[in-house]
């Protein structure tokens, strides 16, 4: 009888004090020339978009915490530094992520990459987390990323003090760790074909594109390929057709074979831009 008295005066503490389990949603940001580093240190914080990345796309939520960082850190989306992207989710993750919470964690563009490289390269234990979504993922680099830290920075132009952008070029993104490997955790992915340039940065993008990255990182291909087709959903390879043989009269096709952990859930066609995809949260 004691112990029911006990576990009854405990079960009447936590309800009056609000003790209940919470699931968060975690936000990640992409490449930006701000510094959205905020402290990590108490479920209380990251509740504000610090620096506005975001522009108001996250609504309807509830618990929604932003996971900021500081893009020129060394290593980049790698950077374990103070504010670097993956101390950040380190971070979030031990806060948000244990005990009786749980997380779902939303990413966009070279947030992706951060999110993949992190539980590709840590399997944290004690963790509570049921969905990892890559909005326009960018962790298969992009060659616009390419192009500013070979050209632009020659030139003597801001790359974030190249830190960043290194990390998300496409060797740079490719090379740093095992995409195949994600710790038994699946990454849901989301693209479009739209664009936010007037297509003028097309041209230094293979194949279909969002304006940002090319569809051999969209649609989680495991090399850099001209990839001409749209994102299927799935995980399964894409097959494209095109003319080939005597006078181009015969058909002929290639394919391109994606990265295991990653699953695509959403293809927003070319209306449906690299900035659109920060509102993909919802997308199933």
């Amino acid at each position: 009888m004691r112990k029911l008295g006990y576990f009854a005066l405990v079960a009447l503490f936590c309800a009056a004090h609000g003790v209940e389990a919470v699931t968060y949603k975690l936000f990640v940001h992409g490449r930006s020339g701000e510094n959205h580093c905020q402290t990590l240190s108490t479920v209380n914080d990251g509740t504000s978009d610090h620096n506005n990345y975001w522009g108001g796309a996250v609504t309807g939520l509830t618990n929604v915490r932003y996971v900021g960082f500081d893009g020129t850190k060394s290593g980049g989306a790698y950077s374990w530094s103070t504010c670097g992207a993956q101390k950040q989710l380190h971070d979030a993750v031990r806060v948000f992520c244990t005990g009786s919470n749980s997380c779902e964690i939303y990413t966009h563009s070279t947030g992706g990459l951060v999110a993949a490289a992190y539980f590709g390269q840590n399997n944290p234990s004690g963790v509570n987390i049921s969905r990892i979504q890559l909005l326009a993922s960018a962790a298969g680099g992009s060659e616009l990323a390419d192009f500013s830290t070979s050209y632009l920075a020659w030139l003597g132009f801001d790359t974030l003090g190249g830190a960043l952008d290194q990390s998300v070029s496409t060797n740079g993104a490719r090379l740093g760790f095992n995409h195949n490997n994600s710790n038994g955790r699946t990454y849901y992915t989301t693209s479009g074909e739209g664009s936010d340039y007037l297509n003028v940065t097309s041209p230094l993008l293979p194949g279909k594109d969002d304006g940002v990255l090319a569809n051999h990182s969209l649609c989680n291909i495991n090399q850099v390929a001209d990839v001409g087709v749209s994102c299927s959903r799935g995980n399964g390879r894409l097959t494209e057709s095109y003319a080939c043989g005597f006078l181009w009269l015969s058909t002929c096709y290639k394919y391109h074979y994606r990265w295991t952990p990653y699953y695509t859930v959403y293809q927003g066609g070319g209306s449906h831009s690299h900035s659109d995809a920060k509102a993909d949260y919802n997308r199933r």
